[in-house]
């Protein structure tokens, strides 16, 4: 499914992409030659996440112990950069055509058939990985990018470049604001944020199943789907080390085939101080 995906994105981002490349080399319209430039951009970023896709699949080895997983987040930064080299070079191109150029109908015509191919682009790419949400998210500027261009380039071939031109200065506008948005979206990935509280709830409830007590719990995001961690847990009273162990093993099973990969200790120092704190806990409640 994940190979078949990724063929149809990329066919589907090609096929727009020279689409609209085309028609900024022969209709004159400055609007969708800031799309090319984003269409160029787009190809880049889109090898850039199959690269990294294909380094994350790789298994755990000495300098990665817990996986390649976050590799793959090395494609959206690749995106990031290939759009603001993009940005960088559609603003000079339309600071030099301030002074007048003329727009052809056709633009909007390329416009449209090729913001048709994104559209299916964005719809295959949102299904298939997390990384490829943040492909899919520039890619999803190319449909309001076709828009725009198709409106404008259409009035500056009516009535007069300034509406082409101005429409080029939205599509820049808009790619800078993605650019934000996707800045922030991969700091709160790369920050170790704690895991949402639901992971917390999974774990505790999976432990008390098994008689062993989660005394700390620490789990951090290492994408959008999946967490990482360690867990110390203390077995109830009168429990033998070695089914502590089997039901230590048992729950982090459990635990990782619900996207939560956790190094669990079993300790019994930790028993000893999890019981005494519950008589004290008992006895404070039967002097009340």
């Amino acid at each position: 499914m994940l190979d078949r995906g990724l063929v149809a994105v990329t066919l589907l981002s090609l096929a727009g992409a020279a689409v609209k490349i085309y028609g900024s080399l022969f209709y004159g319209s400055r609007a969708l030659l800031v799309d090319a430039l984003t269409c160029v951009a787009n190809i880049a970023a889109l090898a850039a996440v199959l690269w990294y896709l294909h380094v994350a699949s790789a298994p755990p080895d000495e300098d990665h112990p817990y996986g390649h997983q976050r590799l793959r987040y090395g494609g959206a930064l690749a995106s990031l950069s290939a759009y603001m080299f993009a940005a960088g070079a559609s603003t000079a191109a339309l600071m030099y055509s301030i002074s007048g150029y003329t727009v052809e109908e056709g633009s909007t015509v390329a416009a449209l058939v090729g913001g048709a191919f994104y559209a299916a682009a964005i719809l295959v790419a949102r299904d298939i990985d997390p990384v490829l949400r943040v492909y899919a998210g520039f890619t999803a500027s190319e449909l309001i990018e076709s828009g725009v261009t198709a409106a404008s380039s259409w009035l500056g071939a009516s009535i007069g470049y300034l509406y082409d031109l101005a429409g080029g200065v939205i599509i820049l506008a808009y790619l800078f604001h993605e650019a934000v948005e996707t800045h922030h979206k991969l700091m709160r990935i790369f920050a170790d944020t704690a895991a949402p509280q639901h992971f917390y709830e999974l774990v505790e409830r999976e432990a008390l199943l098994r008689g062993l007590h989660p005394i700390r719990v620490r789990l951090r995001m290492i994408d959008e789907r999946h967490c990482s961690g360690d867990l110390i847990v203390a077995p109830e009273k009168g429990m033998p080390p070695d089914v502590a162990d089997v039901l230590a093993d048992e729950l982090q099973q459990e635990l990782h085939q619900h996207g939560c990969d956790v190094v669990i200790h079993v300790g019994l120092s930790e028993r000893r101080n999890h019981s005494s704190e519950s008589r004290e806990h008992r006895g404070k409640e039967a002097r009340s």
